[in-house]
């Protein structure tokens, strides 16, 4: 059976609470975050399927999608599928994916997007003072402007004010896209300087404690998921703002690799293991992004000695061959407060199976099943080696970062 949410209370330091999970099974600890087309939206056994499977579920839209007569708003149209979500498993736990860099959706199809249309003075010029775009149409906002941080912090307020009949809400939290908060940022965007990146990404860190308290205020239990924390210097500012978690979304890919081969770089991962069980990190939620084995580039490349999967039956067999390989390095790290997000991509067909394109097979995951129970402890480490070991009540893990493929979890209990 599986163990419900809860929220843990914590100190005056952190006023947001983070989502924890149970021990009894893999799906206890197993969220999604995969987005659908609005005019082909997830069908009513997807939606079902994703609210028994996963504790937090993270989706979205685009506007291109939503149809030349806008029936919805981008709002509305999450919301949809949020109710029916929670209309299935009154208990899952929704949120809504915004990016917070350039204003597509914001633009396009939002109940805000006319107000960001009659307020032009409050997009993003570069050091020259030229518009900042992206894609040629698509304007950053400006988050040093007052006017314009209160301009966003409204419509994402308003995106979470959707309630259910008991008055409990409809979004249970934002998830926040292009938070890149290192202590040494690369440019904030094209022409931008580091004076103003630096004021820029502080403004925007500013921005999220703002919206984060006001939803506080707001006592419905509604967080902030802050996405792009890969490296120990961005976790301290991230905690300042007081949101609830971060996702590792590159966890075992890309710069935790040897791009010709596909081995980890284990000082890199070994690294990766202290980030998430730092001092800093053990009151918030961290979203681990799981991944079906060494990619090297995105989308979905493998190094150019293992054949990339392309079609959707190799990416369900590759994807489920790995699945318990993959578990083990999270495992390894997991605590009550972290979540695993395995999948291929960002899509919904990759979390839920039955679509002509879903990269997950109709048998799911067996070892989703399995019986896993508390952790006797944290992970060790095999002197002199790149090793690692933890023991669950019902589950023994073993990585070895010299063999991605031997890593593995051998479960005691019933499957």
């Amino acid at each position: 059976m599986r163990a419900g949410i809860c929220l843990v209370a914590l100190g005056a330091a952190h006023a947001a609470k983070p989502y924890s999970h149970g021990w009894d099974t893999v799906a206890d600890l197993m969220g999604m975050h995969g987005k659908y087309p609005a005019d082909n939206p997830p069908t009513a056994s997807a939606l079902a399927f994703a609210a028994a499977h996963y504790s937090l579920i993270t989706t979205g839209t685009s506007c291109s999608a939503v149809g030349a007569n806008r029936t919805f708003t981008i709002e509305e149209n999450v919301w949809q599928q949020a109710r029916a979500m929670k209309a299935s498993n009154p208990g899952a736990v929704v949120g809504m994916y915004w990016r917070t860099d350039f204003m597509m959706e914001m633009s396009d199809c939002s109940h805000a997007s006319a107000e960001w249309a009659a307020h032009p003075e409050w997009r993003l010029r570069d050091d020259g003072g030229a518009l900042v775009a992206h894609a040629g149409n698509h304007f950053y906002l400006d988050y040093t402007q007052p006017a314009a941080e209160a301009y966003w912090a409204a419509a994402i307020l308003n995106s979470t004010a959707a309630l259910l009949p008991g008055g409990s809400p409809v979004l249970d939290y934002i998830y926040f896209d292009g938070m890149s908060m290192s202590a040494t940022p690369s440019a904030y965007a094209p022409g931008i300087g580091p004076a103003r990146t630096r004021a820029l990404y502080a403004a925007k860190a500013a921005m999220v404690a703002d919206v984060q308290a006001r939803l506080d205020a707001r006592g419905l239990g509604q967080n902030l998921l802050l996405n792009g924390m890969d490296d120990i210097g961005s976790a301290p500012a991230r905690v300042a703002t007081g949101a609830a978690g971060s996702m590792f979304d590159h966890w075992t890919i890309l710069q935790f690799l040897n791009a010709t081969n596909g081995d980890f770089d284990a000082p890199a991962m070994d690294a990766a293991f202290d980030l998430v069980g730092a001092a800093v990190l053990q009151n918030v939620t961290t979203q681990i992004k799981g991944w079906p084995g060494p990619i090297v580039a995105q989308r979905d490349m493998y190094p150019p000695n293992i054949p990339t999967p392309r079609t959707p039956v190799e990416l369900q067999q590759v994807g489920a061959a790995r699945f318990n390989s993959e578990l083990a390095l999270f495992l390894l790290v997991a605590t009550e407060l972290d979540f695993w997000i395995y999948s291929w991509f960002w899509e919904f067909g990759d979390y839920v199976p039955g679509a002509a394109d879903s990269s997950v097979g109709d048998g799911f995951y067996p070892d989703a099943k399995c019986q896993l129970g508390a952790p006797a402890g944290p992970m060790q480490r095999v002197a002199g080696t790149w090793t690692y070991t933890r023991e669950f009540a019902s589950a023994s893990v073993f990585v070895d970062l010299n063999n991605r493929t031997a890593c593995k979890v051998t479960f005691k209990g019933a499957c």
